[in-house]
């Protein structure tokens, strides 16, 4: 540590001063090097193989006489730079491919570790976290680059006991992540490599706010783009996207997709507002259905899905079904004038999805259009079996 003040001075006195450079070898069962230093309530060391705590000794300030490390944990780090929520600190394990926190707790007296990946392991096994950064508003989520090249989201409340995973993948693989603070929101933004009419790119992309004033201004497609201007059947300019096939929302309207040749799509009808870009497909499954039942909460016996009751808001275009090839769709369109677009629901849908019995009572919801879904609860109405 440099002399206090000071960004480069490792000068010292004889006889030593407070103020001084502090020099000091870490009494440790291993010799590994020190990958982060990481300032929370107290100065946090993490090394290849643990992860230490240094404070001061009969002393508010660290001196070269009050310095004292402690270890906290054995668990170690890799050499993504960790993030810090609150006083909670995020980091990459040194194997295993998990990721792990680091929180003061009090009937301790020091730093407890956790593993976070417990609650998807199979999106971390066998695999690395190459680079991390985390988004504190509009929703606080670690963003996590893995090494197959996806993306891996923790939307995470310490406070509130919440974390959930949620896997982005893309035509391409993702290389690396950064957070940008724009307003009053922050942005994600990462290096994308892609395939594009025969050749390896790399693109900087920008994750597309959440936030929307008309339905129109919904942006939930890959790699776009906006045409904003004269209602105009041919969209040219998209030489970035050659040769792919794309998702269009015009006018707040699902296009049908089309494919970019010699850098343009042609729409059927004009449109003064089109959002052009790579499809997404947004899925979701619940876990095995179980009810207190009998002895086994229900596992073991057939069952059968009939009815969802879907809770959803400013969503649009609801797949739901009991897998992934017997999708029903929701048929939104209610009093909107002829040649206008289905508006977005905030209610509460009931959606008769196709019979399946089987042991699981799986739901699955999808949403495979460029607008948005929100799900904010799910009711189930399940046949028994004996």
């Amino acid at each position: 540590m440099t002399k206090s003040g000071t960004e480069s001075n490792l000068n010292y006195s004889l006889p030593t001063r407070d103020d001084d450079a502090v020099s000091f070898r870490v009494a440790a069962r291993e010799a590994n090097t020190i990958r982060h230093i990481v300032p929370l309530t107290n100065l946090v060391l993490l090394t290849g193989a643990a992860e230490w705590r240094v404070t001061s000794l009969n002393s508010d300030a660290i001196t070269p006489t009050t310095v004292s490390v402690r270890p906290q944990s054995y668990i170690g780090a890799n050499n993504v730079q960790p993030v810090i929520i609150n006083n909670n600190l995020i980091y990459a394990a040194a194997r295993g491919g998990h990721m792990r926190e680091l929180a003061y707790n009090w009937q301790a007296s020091g730093y407890v570790t956790g593993d976070l990946s417990l609650r998807a392991p199979h999106l971390f096994d066998n695999l690395n976290i190459v680079d991390m950064a985390y988004a504190k508003s509009p929703q606080p989520i670690v963003w996590a680059v893995s090494s197959n090249g996806r993306l891996l989201g923790l939307t995470y409340v310490p406070e509130q006991q919440v974390g959930a995973w949620h896997r982005h993948d893309t035509d391409g693989v993702f290389e690396s992540c950064t957070v940008v603070a724009e307003g009053n929101e922050d942005y994600l933004y990462v290096i994308v490599r892609r395939t594009v009419n025969g050749a390896s790119v790399r693109y900087v992309e920008r994750m597309a706010s959440r936030q929307f004033a008309t339905q129109a201004d919904a942006f939930y497609v890959d790699c776009g783009a906006t045409y904003t201007g004269t209602p105009a059947t041919t969209i040219s300019g998209l030489s970035w996207l050659e040769g792919k096939t794309v998702s269009i929302l015009a006018d707040g309207a699902v296009h049908p997709q089309r494919v970019v040749t010699g850098g343009s799509i042609t729409l059927q009808n004009a449109a003064s507002k089109v959002q052009i870009g790579l499809p997404i497909t947004a899925d979701a499954q619940t876990l095995p259905w179980s009810a207190q039942l009998d002895g086994a909460l229900g596992q073991g016996r057939t069952k059968n899905v009939n009815r969802v009751y879907l809770r959803v808001n400013n969503s649009g275009s609801v797949f739901v079904g009991p897998n992934a090839t017997s999708l029903t769709e929701y048929k939104q369109r209610t009093t909107e004038p002829y040649g206008s677009p289905p508006a977005l629901i905030s209610d509460e849908i009931q959606i008769v999805i196709t019979p399946s019995w089987n042991n699981l009572g799986q739901v699955f919801v999808r949403q495979a259009n460029p607008l948005p879904i929100t799900l904010v609860s799910m009711t189930l109405e399940v046949a028994i079996g004996s």
